[in-house]
């Protein structure tokens, strides 16, 4: 291909991409405060019989819920709103401004990745910090583990719903290492956030350890670390080619032409038993059963075959600073609540002395959100037994003026940089947990 039709071909791609993701024109997110048991009843009851999407949960009054409201909807529930006195604020008047703006900015990474691979002659292109294509994650980990394949290798789990491979990667650098730790991301397709922190722990483990920093020494030492970037491959493709905040996986549930399952509602443990709708049109549907979904069965059977040899399990989600601990379906404490928090607080210790701004709320997901079962968690806890099972979930806040999921592209290695910190802090209390360490 010619330089100028190159160049001709990547402008009418960028075209493409943009007016197939003009859905959003004037849609509004609201941020209300119920003050009230009878707010939280109703919206409750508005979460499971609308249309409407809520990007926060509900959980108690006087904390802030953000909805995404359709433009053709939004008098009809500022009616509501007003009628029963729920006050709220519009903190986006039109989605569709910021995932242009974020679109453009992705782009122009995009192009100039091009050029640096086409022209330039650079054949590892930087995706580090960056929203990228699942295919451009793969590669990327593939290149990782072809320069050091005794110790980094790029693993298969199986296929998802619409045949892609559902792809992690292991680092051990100490071949007698029998203790694992697992870290995941994009289970939730708009959270492309946690894609890229992935990606960040990737690469920042393998150079730390590569120029002797001792605390990553230390526990990669200890560790084989196991990380897969994207749980929902599918579901993430589409909400970079079509639908920006489409959030489940793609299955086709045959009821009114909707999509898709909510595969952090589809785990076994508990399944069904609150937090999760059994309507194929929702947010939150978990599925026709338990570990229905093909992405949910990959990583069971992975995760499985590995019983008793973990000692951590982490899911990345955004958003809401939030560093959570099992239970999601009962507001009782796990046995072992206290290192749990222990180690979560000095993760967020750290981070705060990264960036003063941020502060981790820490705490059961039951207590400090609501019920939710059939999640990865509490799943990793109970039934594996993996004794530190954590999520988190990711800036921005949830009280701060804010554009939720579509996070700024420009954000993103700060965000990656403070949390990759964290992590470190957090595993070095996890270590001491697991092998009886004193904690000084």
């Amino acid at each position: 291909m010619n330089r100028p039709f190159f160049f001709v071909f990547i402008l009418i791609s960028i075209v493409i991409c943009d007016e197939a993701n003009r859905l959003y024109v004037n849609d509004k997110l609201v941020r209300v405060e119920p003050l009230t048991d009878e707010h939280i009843k109703y919206l409750q009851d508005l979460e499971m019989n609308s249309s409407l999407d809520f990007w926060t949960e509900i959980t108690r009054p006087n904390k802030p819920v953000d909805i995404h409201i359709n433009a053709n909807e939004f008098g009809q529930y500022v009616s509501e709103f007003d009628q029963y006195s729920i006050p709220f604020n519009v903190v986006v008047d039109d989605l569709q401004t910021i995932i242009d703006i974020e679109r453009q900015q992705i782009e122009r990474d995009d192009f100039m990745r091009q050029i640096e691979s086409r022209w330039l002659g650079q054949t590892k292109i930087d995706i580090v910090g960056k929203y990228v294509s699942y295919n451009d994650i793969v590669t990327y980990m593939q290149e990782k583990a072809n320069n050091d394949p005794t110790h980094i290798q790029v693993r298969d789990m199986g296929n998802s719903h619409e045949g892609q491979s559902m792809k992690l990667i292991s680092i051990q650098y100490n071949p007698s290492s029998t203790r694992n730790i697992w870290i995941d991301c994009g289970i939730h397709a708009r959270e492309w956030i946690t894609p890229a922190m992935c990606v960040w722990m990737i690469d920042n483990l393998i150079e730390d350890y590569n120029n002797n920093n001792p605390t990553i020494r230390d526990l990669l030492n200890y560790w084989t670390v196991y990380i897969a970037p994207v749980l929902n491959p599918d579901g993430y493709e589409f909400s970079r080619s079509k639908t920006r905040l489409w959030r489940k996986n793609r299955r086709n549930n045959n009821f009114l032409n909707c999509y898709g399952v909510d595969l952090n509602r589809n785990y076994p443990r508990k399944w069904m038993e609150g937090g999760a709708s059994n309507s194929p049109c929702s947010e939150t549907y978990g599925g026709s059963s338990a570990q229905s979904e093909i992405e949910t069965k990959n990583v069971i059977n992975f995760l499985t075959s590995k019983i008793g040899s973990w000692d951590m399990y982490m899911s990345f989600h955004s958003y809401g600073q939030l560093w959570l601990t099992p239970y999601g379906y009962s507001n009782n404490d796990p046995p072992n609540y206290q290192q749990h928090v222990s180690a979560a607080q000095a993760g967020a210790n750290a981070i705060k002395g990264v960036n003063s701004k941020r502060t981790y709320e820490i705490g059961g997901i039951a207590d400090v959100l609501y019920i939710a079962t059939g999640s990865t968690v509490d799943w990793a806890y109970d039934d594996l037994k993996i004794p530190y099972s954590y999520t988190i979930e990711l800036p921005p806040s949830r009280t701060e003026s804010s554009v939720g999921f579509v996070l700024p592209p420009d954000q993103a290695p700060g965000v990656c940089h403070e949390t990759y910190v964290g992590m470190k802090a957090f595993l070095v209390e996890v270590k001491k947990g697991v092998t009886g360490a004193s904690t000084g």
